[in-house]
């Protein structure tokens, strides 16, 4: 059976989440507090991996505002229950053929099923299951179908019998819900004595059962391990056991690949901290075999720790259930770097997606796959405002489809598709990575009319993208350092900008690509583009831009800056100028000058003088394609 739809009323936090689809990898995104996690605890109750954990509570989970009044009544009594999750199930092709081999042919008239659960000891079935003469479906039913309901004198009894009915024949077929998050991972030390008291009160945690979970798949128990005499034997045999978990790790996860789990057994120490001052306690350690180095399980990394524990938790799901599962995932890789993430997307989509329907939760660009933001759904905690001019609370709410329109819900989706953007463009052409929109008009304009003049441009293979300041440019060389021969950064240093030379990080990271300092090829240290156009080129240019009077143009009074940054002086100038009523624009000149035509712009006074700079910058650009 596959899940189709789902929609969670009355508990926790959720009013009504209202009624959204399911994909076969669906991702949800939403701020903290959001209501993404009650979502899944929720849905879990639907069949859940840990039987003693299906159940609705009242107390804990109905929506606090309301619980009073939702168990008081005019008699003192409970009222008629809410329903606090309503899903909607797709019979497949091997669960029509397994019920229609039991019940009779023609039995399944529709394939969609959909069960209502809440505070109420039983779900409730709805499905379009219907009997023929003579159908054991008739018999199974007690003669219900073959029998008018007005005949019937009891509805809530044919309620009873047909829940009865799915129960028996449709809820087997139902998937095991496994339902793991940073709650259930194991823990590094254990107190057998403290483990088997939980056990006994039924007070087992998340890590304890991970833990039974890893005995089990050694083929010993929590008792066993209480009345052990030689522990050897027993480590062996959980070593066995968990070498496949580690094998499977070490095909995904990319970050260390020299790890592997060893397990002690020793007594308690009086001077340990309580409960490990007694009894036996259970220590379970990663060994690196490169530097033959151990740490306690919860002090390595937190990917391999979650990984290992998920593995285990999985292996022995499988192993009671079958295969027949639907993976809920709470926050998985939370806390990981962006590689370790990658890496489980990849064991998610590669390893349990092509098996299972998943559920999961993010907040995390690196968790999201732009090629699929169709399983996208939006998580919210809304409200509206009243003709009054209240505030009325309508609590969680899932967008169908990407439909949020706030900034902060939407901040993982735009990170995930800004990103893909990002690869596929340094996947393309060569890349030459410069600063401004203006350095790109000007990279253009001088390349274009050496071409017109036979001379040396800009070969086309090359596309100009404009980054920003130079940190920016810095950072962005560094997120595309996977293929550093597939572009090249035009490295422009305003005095604004930070010292390269003095930044570690920076000059780290403009190392990793080819970088092409302009200050090459113009005179000023802190060199721009327009230190490449220089004087008395550019100082005209802007002029005319500007139309200054004669007595204020730049071109006469710029006679020589080569000590001083060419926009430092321009900007100075032009703010004394009377006529400037706006601050100077550098952007401006190069719209100007994309403008003038070639005829014209071949006037300006030193342009050939600035056409052979560019001509020597483009011949060293294009050499090291």
């Amino acid at each position: 059976m596959r899940l189709r739809t789902l929609q969670v009323k009355n508990f926790r936090c959720i009013e009504d989440s209202t009624e959204f689809t399911i994909c076969p990898v669906t991702c949800l995104v939403g701020k903290n507090g959001a209501g993404k996690t009650s979502l899944l605890e929720a849905l879990y109750k639907v069949n859940p991996d840990v039987r003693e954990l299906g159940a609705f509570d009242v107390l804990m989970e109905y929506p606090r505002a309301r619980r009073r009044q939702y168990q008081k009544s005019a008699a003192g009594e409970p009222t008629e229950p809410d329903d606090a999750l309503i899903t909607t199930w797709e019979l497949e092709d091997h669960d029509v053929a397994r019920l229609e081999e039991v019940l009779g042919a023609g039995t399944v008239k529709s394939r969609a099923v959909v069960i209502r659960q809440g505070y109420y000891p039983e779900r409730h079935w709805t499905g379009a299951l219907e009997a023929t003469h003579a159908s054991p479906l008739q018999a199974a039913n007690g003669g219900l179908d073959a029998a008018p309901k007005s005949a019937i004198p009891n509805p809530n009894s044919e309620i009873a019998q047909m829940d009865a009915f799915f129960e028996r024949h449709v809820g087997p077929l139902l998937p095991k819900l496994l339902y793991f998050s940073e709650w259930h991972i194991m823990e590094g030390r254990i107190s057998i004595d403290a483990l088997l008291h939980r056990k006994q009160k039924g007070e087992l945690s998340g890590p304890d059962r991970v833990f039974l979970a890893l005995l089990e798949l050694g083929g010993t128990s929590v008792e066993a391990i209480s009345r052990i005499e030689r522990s050897e034997e027993l480590i062996a045999d959980l070593e066995d056991a968990a070498r496949p978990v580690t094998d499977e790790i070490g095909r995904f996860w990319s970050q260390e690949r020299d790890l592997r789990v060893s397990f002690h057994l020793y007594p308690g120490r009086p001077q340990d901290p309580s409960p490990f001052d007694r009894g036996l306690v259970f220590e379970t350690r990663i060994v690196n075999t490169k530097t033959n180095m151990s740490l306690n399980f919860e002090e390595r990394s937190t990917g391999f720790v979650w990984f290992f524990s998920f593995l285990v938790w999985y292996s022995d799901v499988r192993r009671r259930c079958g295969d027949n599962l639907l993976i809920v995932l709470d926050d998985p890789g939370l806390g990981l770097h962006a590689k370790a993430q990658w890496d489980l997307m990849r064991y998610v989509t590669e390893r349990l997606a092509p098996h299972y329907q998943i559920i999961y939760t993010t907040h995390s660009p690196f968790m999201i796959d732009p090629d699929r933001m169709a399983w996208v759904r939006t998580v919210e905690d809304l409200s509206a405002q009243t003709p009054e001019g209240t505030t009325r609370l309508l609590g969680t709410k899932v967008g169908d489809e990407v439909l949020s329109t706030d900034h902060d819900t939407l901040l993982p989706l735009q990170a995930s598709l800004g990103y893909r953007i990002m690869q596929d463009m340094a996947a393309g052409k060569r890349r030459l990575l410069v600063e401004k929109p203006a350095d790109v008009i000007y990279l253009n304009w001088f390349s274009a009319r050496l071409h017109e003049s036979a001379r040396r441009g800009l070969d086309p293979a090359w596309t100009i993208v404009p980054c920003g300041d130079l940190v920016r440019l810095a950072t962005l060389v560094g997120l595309l350092a996977n293929d550093p021969r597939g572009f090249a950064v035009l490295l422009s240093l305003s005095e604004r900008d930070p010292d390269v030379v003095n930044q570690r990080e920076l000059s780290r990271m403009l190392q990793s690509c080819r970088t092409f300092p302009l200050r090459r090829y113009a005179q000023p240290v802190t060199s721009t583009i327009e230190d490449l156009i220089g004087s008395p080129a550019y100082p005209a240019l802007v002029d005319l831009c500007y139309k200054l009077p004669r007595k204020q143009r730049l071109a006469a009074t710029i006679v020589n800056a080569d000590e001083t940054p060419i926009l430092r002086t321009v900007t100075e100038h032009l703010g004394d100028c009377p006529s400037m009523t706006q601050p100077f624009d550098p952007m401006l000149p190069a719209e100007f000058l994309l403008c003038m035509g070639g005829r014209k712009a071949r006037k300006l006074p030193g342009i050939q003088e600035a056409l052979s700079r560019f001509e020597k910058l483009f011949a060293d650009l294009n050499a090291s394609l």
